[in-house]
């Protein structure tokens, strides 16, 4: 090991700080759940689950009383939070005042300002209600030190009896014109956004400023849109129109980030600048109450629970909900009143249930007699399609007229909610969804496995391994499989028709191919501590990042790998890298297909330079997968891996500390200063046991370095 370190000394390395490393450990993590993949190795859309932080309730968080002013992000960009969350003018910013907040053309106030305790998150309270109809409104605005993001969320509350429709504006301006401002699909100036446009980028016109701002304001596939205007180049305003129904919470989620100003104006360094404020980043750390109530981030993209099943919604029938049961005939007509009826019987393709009314969400007919079949919607999240009986099924105004309803030529009844509304059968494994549009809620299983094939190998896995499998956003085909591990990977199912314990149907036999997404209670229930604890436990495993925000637990299984630098070729054998992470987006490449790594090694030193094998083996979950090294973002390997010939090398020098001769302490230091984090676990435990004063000193001043 000590070989190892001088030649890496040879070859002019420049040393680290490991301890330095972690934020940056922590913030490749956040990055690899931020996104999916289209093809096995091509552009990314984000993905459910997101480790940008980790998810409350408000009624959790602790308030203390905030103070505005100045803070400078991780990337060294100042942020100027003021009176009213508005963002003002700080260092060499063309920002003069952003995201001012108007409800009806009327200013967002608040005097007394409060911030979470632990300081990442303003909390701020309109202070003069009356103002705004009765609305409650507030803000929450969050600032991600290490990602040089702040994510707002307007939260406008209804406490009245009567649905409100508002304007609500985000107003910015800028001391001195911008240039332009651009769409992530590349449209210049537009005046709204068009399907799958989400965000945009100010440029700035003069060269006194470095900076663009990048905004985020609604996700791609959001219904709700703002309109954009702007005044001369020097103000530019969002608008949202938006119903709020009586009684209820309705969210606006945004974010803006300062990134340097482009040299070029191409796809690819436009999509690393959007990345950095997709919504679907935040969505974990929301406050729970708030997720399913965004109004500009649509229902079936973004975070783990049902939002997974997003094609068999209730969200999904076009009728908003309300105090009353709804039955909505055609676009316009919709009635308020109470439903009722006696047998309720469904027949689909699993078999024959009678379900009581009082389970039951909403009812879609038969589309005025053309068709046999309708859908049943319960509220525990299950969805059956098939011939429906309904008898005595009723509907009462709250005038008192009646009307008997026939589910062969129902439109949509959509019954109001419940307290029991989503919860979970206490004996439900799994809700799994298919493409035929049917849930069936299912009893966990060890002894029930699914297949895969993936692109780079195959696996098997039991469904009480799984948090959740989704399917791609922009393809067909192809599914995103989450486990408990922390494993996340994109992969084809494969295999013989899954036995399946249905819990209203028994035994089922699924086809993997008919299987459109599942998501497991540990996945719906998970609270934001778990999650923590998860990404906890990932951290102190081996792991690889990979494109499109794969994970992969396991570690690479060459017996070494070759890096080539300075026309040189460092030979290191996988146990001895602490971290590799590819350089592709900040050094240019030297070779078309092999992208340029940056290699930290256990032993001390940063080496850059590439991999010369184009392939590497891993091994995961016992098979070894061979993966394209231009589809490696990292590899982390949190713990050191000793062998004995070095933890030996290590003993003997610890002993040594405490040598009468001062000279072989001293060079017994030394040598242990060049193992580094190879050494920390055995110097501690050294440190723990010693009663040798000079010894204790010594490996004080050594595991204090390493820390």
């Amino acid at each position: 090991m000590k070989r190892q370190a001088a030649t890496t000394k040879s070859m002019e390395l420049k040393t680290t700080d490991p301890q330095s490393r972690l934020p940056f450990l922590a913030s490749l993590l956040a990055a690899g759940g931020a996104a999916l993949l289209v093809a096995a190795s091509g552009q990314a859309s984000p993905p459910p689950g997101s480790p940008y932080g980790a998810s409350a309730s408000t009624a959790s968080q602790r308030l203390v009383p905030a103070g505005y002013g100045s803070r400078t992000d991780k990337k060294g960009n100042v942020w100027n939070f003021q009176q009213n969350g508005v963002l003002g003018r700080a260092g060499n910013s063309m920002l003069n005042t952003g995201l001012s907040l108007r409800i009806n053309n009327q200013n967002f106030y608040n005097y007394q300002p409060m911030m979470t305790s632990d300081g990442k998150e303003y909390v701020l309270q309109h202070s003069h209600p009356q103002q705004m109809m009765g609305l409650q409104v507030s803000r929450r605005i969050r600032f991600y030190e290490n990602e040089g993001v702040a994510r707002y969320l307007e939260v406008i509350s209804n406490p009245g009896g009567h649905d409100i429709t508002i304007s609500l504006d985000l107003q910015s301006s800028f001391s001195g014109n911008y240039k332009t401002y651009i769409s992530d699909r590349g449209n210049e100036k537009p005046t709204t956004l068009d399907p799958k446009e989400s965000s945009l980028i100010v440029m700035p016109s003069s060269t006194n400023y470095t900076k663009s701002f990048v905004f985020s304001l609604c996700s791609p596939k959001s219904v709700l849109k703002p309109s954009l205007s702007n005044q001369n180049q020097y103000s530019l305003s969002f608008h949202f129109n938006i119903t709020v129904p009586a009684g209820q919470t309705v969210c606006v989620m945004h974010a803006v980030a300062q990134v340097p100003k482009p040299d070029k104006l191409d796809s690819k360094t436009l999509a690393k600048h959007f990345k950095s404020v997709s919504l679907n980043r935040f969505l974990k750390a929301l406050p729970t109450e708030y997720r399913g109530v965004l109004a500009n981030y649509s229902s079936g993209s973004g975070f783990g629970g049902l939002a997974l099943l997003a094609s068999t919604s209730v969200e999904g029938l076009g009728v908003e909900r309300a105090k009353q049961d709804v039955l909505a005939m055609g676009e316009k007509t919709r009635l308020l009143g109470k439903a009722s009826c006696g047998k309720l019987q469904v027949t689909s393709t699993y078999g024959e249930v009678e379900i009581p009314f009082e389970q039951v969400a909403a009812l879609v007919g038969g589309d005025r007699g053309r068709s046999e079949g309708g859908r049943v919607f319960l509220r525990d999240g299950q969805v059956f399609s098939g011939k429906i009986q309904a008898d005595s099924l009723r509907f009462v105004m709250p005038s008192g007229a009646r009307m008997n309803l026939d589910v062969r030529s129902l439109d949509r009844l959509v019954r109001s909610r419940t307290p029991e509304e989503g919860k979970w059968d206490p004996k439900a494994g799994a809700l799994l969804e298919t493409f035929s549009g049917e849930r069936l809620s299912l009893a966990g299983s060890e002894e029930v496995f699914l297949s895969c094939v993936t692109p780079w190998g195959a696996m098997d896995f039991s469904l009480d391994e799984v948090l959740w499998i989704s399917p791609p956003e922009e393809e067909p085909v192809g599914h995103f499989i989450e486990l408990k591990d922390g494993s996340r990977f994109f992969a084809f199912l494969a295999g013989p028709p899954l036995k399946l314990r249905s819990r209203l149907f028994g035994e089922c036999l699924v086809k993997p191919q008919e299987i459109r997404a599942l998501i497991t209670r540990s996945q719906a229930e998970k609270s934001g501590q778990e999650e923590e604890r998860m990404i906890e436990d990932l951290m102190q495993q081996p792991h690889l990042l990979l494109a499109g925000g794969q994970r992969l637990v396991g570690q690479i299984s060459a017996p070494s790998l070759n890096i080539i630098t300075n026309s040189e070729i460092l030979e290191a054998a996988p146990e001895a890298v602490r971290l590799m992470h590819n350089m592709s987006e900040e050094v240019e490449a030297s070779f078309e297909d092999t992208p340029p790594f940056q290699i930290e090694l256990w032993g001390g030193g940063v080496v850059l330079g590439y991999i010369r094998e184009p392939v590497i083996p891993v091994q995961v979950r016992g098979r070894e997968w061979r993966i394209p090294i231009q589809d490696v973002v990292s590899v982390i390997s949190p713990q050191p891996r000793i062998s004995d010939t070095a933890r030996a090398s290590i003993a003997r020098l610890i002993r040594e500390l405490g040598d009468d001769d001062w000279r072989i302490r001293e060079n017994a230091m030394e040598e242990l200063r060049e193992y580094g984090y190879l050494a920390k676990s055995l110097l501690v435990d050294a440190l723990r046991v010693s009663n040798d004063a000079e010894v204790k000193r010594r490996l004080e001043q050594l595991v204090n370095a390493i820390e």
